[in-house]
C-alpha cells in the first residue's frame, strides 16, 4: 500500500511591512520600527521562495494591533492643574 500523503497545515495568510501599514493606515517606518523591536514581541518573519521581503501573518497581526490599540490611552492635560499646597 502506497503511504498515506502528509497532511500540510493550511497556508496562512502573509503580508509584508508596506501591506500591513495600508492596512492599519500607517506609515511603514512605525511597522517597521515595531517589527524589529524585540519588545514588541513579533515573531519570527516568513519568506516566500525567491523573495527576500519578510512577511507575517495576518491573523497575529491583526489581534496584536487590536491589543496594542486597546492599550492606548489619551493622556491627560496636567499644565492646566493647581498645584497641591
Amino acid at each position: 500500500m502506497p503511504d498515506a500523503p502528509e497532511r500540510q497545515e493550511p497556508e496562512r495568510e502573509t503580508m509584508t511591512i508596506p501591506k500591513l501599514a495600508e492596512r492599519v493606515g500607517r506609515s511603514r517606518t512605525l511597522i517597521h520600527r515595531l517589527a524589529t523591536n524585540p519588545a514588541e514581541g513579533w515573531p519570527a518573519p516568513v519568506f516566500k521562495p525567491g523573495s527576500s521581503r519578510p512577511e507575517y501573518d495576518v491573523a497575529w497581526f491583526d489581534e496584536y494591533w487590536a491589543q496594542r490599540q486597546a492599550g492606548i490611552r489619551q493622556g491627560r492635560r496636567t499644565d492646566l492643574e493647581r498645584p497641591e499646597e
